[in-house]
Formats: C-alpha cells, sequence, structure tokens
C-alpha cells in the first residue's frame, strides 16, 4: 500500500498541511542564534551527532528538513541543502540559513548524482511507507558520492509493545503520520541492501526529554512509573530546560565514551556508506565555532559565536524581530578587545506598565552602567557608555542585567499554557 493510500485510511487528506502543522514551531534555527550551552540539551542532541560527524567545508543533504533543525551546520562552513515536502517548511528552513531548500518527494530528489557528502535525516524514516523506504535509498545513494556518508535518527518500534503493527492503523497514522515504523534489526537489515558498511547505535535508551517521556507514557504506552511521569507533568518551563540539559549532558557522555546500550525499541542511529567505516560518534568533531572566542572590532552579541548567553536568558523567538526573552536575571559573557558603548534594543508585555514601571539595570564586570525605569510598551532603543577603566587591561566581560519583576503569560492569558518568568525582550545587542 502507498503512502497515499495509507494517509486517506487515516482521513489525512493533505499530506503536505499534515507536515507542515505537525512540525511548523516557528522556531529559530539560524545558526548564529545557537546558544553555546545548547550543545547539551537534548533537544540537541542529535543535531550534534550529525554536526560531530561532518567534515568542515563538506556538502549535506537534509531530508525532510522541516523549518531547518540542522542550520547549526553552517557553523562548519557546509553547503546545506534541504528538502521538504511542506513549501511553508522549506520557506522555514531557508529562512534559518539552508543554502537551497525544495519541495520535493523523497523517492525522487531534485539533485544531481553524486551532489552531496552527506545525507541526512532525522525522524523521517517512520513516515516513510514500507513500499517507499527502497527507493528512498537509491535516491540517497544516487545523490551520495562515492565516498559520501548518510546518517539517520530513526523512530523504531517495540514489538513487546505493539506485536502487531496494523492493529495500530488507521488511528495511530492519525496520530502521528507514522506508517512504516520497523524494528532496529529490520532497519539495519534494510540499508546492508544498499551500503556496504552499516553502523547502528540504539539511542534514548535512557536519556528523553520531559516531553518525550510523557509522549512515550500517553501515546505508545511506555512502562514508565506513573508517579514519574505525574511528576514530570508538574514541571515549569525552567525545570523543564533543567531536566533537558542533564539529559542531554548524560547523552554527550554516553557518546563520547563509546559507550553500548541496550536496544530500546524507540530510536535508532544509523550511519552507512560504501568508504570504509569511521568512528560513528565524532568522526569530525570540531566545536571551535561553538566556544566563544576573543576577536577585536564591533560584536552583535545576540548572533555571535563568541558570546555565551547563560543562565536566564530564553531561547531567541521571531517576535518579530528576533529576541530573546530573559527572566527577572540573566548573564551574558563574551570576549572582545576595548569597546566604548553597548547598544540594544528592548520592549516588554508586563502588564500595567505605565502604572507600575519597570525598574531595569545593567552591570559590566560587577560596575553598574545604567539603571532605568520602563514605562512604555515597543521598542525601545537603549545606547550605553561604557567607562574605559572597565574594559582596559581584560578581555572577558560578563554582562548582567536585573529587572524588579517579571510576569507569566499563562497568568495574564487564561488560555496560554506557557508558565515562563519573563521580563524583557532584547534584540541587536552590539559592542562598539
Amino acid at each position: 500500500m502507498k503512502d497515499d493510500d495509507l494517509f486517506r485510511l487515516a482521513g489525512i487528506k493533505d499530506v503536505a498541511g499534515f507536515y507542515r502543522d505537525r512540525f511548523l514551531t516557528g522556531g529559530v534555527f539560524e545558526a548564529s542564534y545557537f546558544d553555546a550551552l545548547d550543545r547539551f540539551d537534548i533537544k540537541f542532541a542529535r543535531t550534534m551527532w550529525v554536526y560531530d560527524n561532518v567534515r568542515r567545508g563538506s556538502s549535506v543533504l537534509d531530508l525532510g528538513c522541516g523549518e531547518g533543525l540542522l542550520a547549526l551546520l553552517k557553523r562548519k562552513d557546509v553547503y546545506l541543502a534541504g528538502v521538504d515536502l511542506s513549501p511553508e517548511l522549506v520557506e522555514m528552513a531557508r529562512r534559518n540559513g539552508y543554502d537551497a531548500a525544495c519541495v520535493g518527494q523523497l523517492t525522487e530528489l531534485p539533485f544531481p548524482t553524486a551532489s552531496f557528502d552527506y545525507v541526512v535525516s532525522l525522524d523521517v524514516f517512520g513516515h516513510i511507507g514500507f513500499d517507499e523506504k527502497d527507493a528512498v535509498l537509491r535516491e540517497i545513494k544516487r545523490v551520495l558520492r562515492p565516498d559520501g556518508v548518510t546518517m539517520h535518527g530513526i523512530e523504531s518500534l517495540d514489538p513487546k509493545l505493539h506485536p502487531d503493527y496494523h492493529s495500530m492503523s488507521p488511528e495511530f497514522i492519525g496520530i502521528d503520520g507514522h506508517i512504516g515504523l520497523e524494528v532496529d534489526e529490520d532497519i539495519a537489515d534494510r540499508f546492508a541492501r544498499f551500503f556496504s558498511t552499516v553502523q547502528t547505535e540504539p539511542r534514548y535508551t535512557l536519556c528523553l526529554s520531559v516531553a518525550e517521556f510523557i509522549k512515550q507514557f500517553d501515546q505508545y504506552g511506555a512502562p514508565f512509573d506513573a508517579d514519574f511521569i505525574e511528576y514530570l507533568r508538574g514541571l515549569s518551563f525552567d525545570e523543564r530546560h533543567a531536566f533537558d540539559m542533564a539529559m542531554g549532558y548524560v547523552f554527550g557522555r554516553i557518546s563520547d565514551l563509546d559507550l553500548q546500550l541496550p536496544s530500546s525499541g524507540l530510536y535508532l542511529l544509523v550511519k552507512a556508506s560504501d568508504a570504509a567505516p569511521e568512528p560513528f560518534y565524532n568522526a569530525h568533531r570540531d566545536r571551535g565555532d561553538l566556544i566563544p572566542s576573543a576577536a577585536s572590532g564591533p560584536i552583535n552579541l545576540d548572533r555571535d559565536s563568541r558570546a555565551l548567553f547563560g543562565n536566564g536568558w530564553y531561547p531567541a523567538n521571531h517576535l518579530p524581530p528576533i529576541a530573546r526573552w530573559m527572566s527577572g536575571r540573566s548573564w551574558l559573557r563574551f570576549k572582545a578587545g576595548p569597546f566604548s558603548r553597548l547598544s540594544l534594543q528592548l520592549a516588554t508585555h508586563i502588564p500595567e506598565l505605565r502604572t507600575s514601571p519597570m525598574k531595569l539595570e545593567f552591570q559590566l564586570n560587577g560596575v553598574k552602567l545604567c539603571e532605568l525605569c520602563l514605562f512604555d510598551y515597543g521598542w525601545l532603543d537603549l545606547a550605553i557608555d561604557v567607562p574605559e577603566a572597565v574594559t582596559r587591561n581584560t578581555a572577558d566581560f560578563n554582562l548582567e542585567i536585573h529587572a524588579d519583576r517579571t510576569w507569566q503569560p499563562c497568568i495574564a492569558n487564561p488560555d496560554s499554557s506557557d508558565d515562563r518568568h519573563l521580563s524583557i525582550a532584547v534584540c541587536n545587542l552590539e559592542i562598539s
């Protein structure tokens, strides 16, 4: 049965629209906005696995690119192309920095033969029908260069939980769009029919995000302790982020130590090629562009690898413009030569601002630079002079911003589930 027939059986008429609605989050993945600390976040674990396995300056094709989750690869000067069913997702991938992104079928990739050093995908193969999988693998092999490598993160099926896959259709398809889940052994065998070297590692046996723990328990009947799941449900945004950071750190250490994990029947990483095998993890690890380094001249701190956003900042959002919300206190560390001015734009949505202005304080290396009261809405252009005594004889800087109060969107709007503690949003943060 073809993919379209399965989707029609599940009552899904617009396949591209289904994936658009499922995967379009409005996330900002553009490489210059990637915060260095996010390399530890379990949500970026697969991205970091790919990042550490591609050569600098190579060419990469992202199958089912979605919004452009792999945009971080641009930090390694790769040529990054993507293909997806949804025009809206393709447009988002372009906005997030992909060199090329187009609408297309994975069974007929719109690229010449031997075009790419790497072909990768995340969470795609489980959405490809069994009748289409071999055709997709043939296309992958066609567009790969002779010594190219293909890497995939593949959601797999646990036979103990679902002994009869067909009993899950069409309701199961309607929930998640999975029309071709396989067990780990079958996935490895399928790739081996096309590539002489196939390496697989079961992952997510131990480390899952809060959202994935809950999803696996609710939708797929994963045998997690019910009271633990209820505990996770009660975590705030900040607590979930801390949990995901810890899970991601452990995930990374497992990779670094090359530890073997038992199969989970949940997720499989696959690396295949016709060339000689290379290390499964960290084959081309180079994280120099993720860690702040000293430089001179004007620096746009909110999209520069020389800046490290610490606790108190939330991921970049497209408000617009692209900006980061902060909580009540935040710090930003960076390395730079001497500078005399700090400029930024800021705004807030905090209620009752005109009757109760928000007090803000800016400190650099422990020295108060500026104190102000914010009493109106809209974007404020702020330029702060920096005394020479603060920047003399050092290249290491720590900028702190303190707000006297925060608000939670879920309190201001009962229909919102956003329980973050927010004060101001900041963008175009520059030193000169």
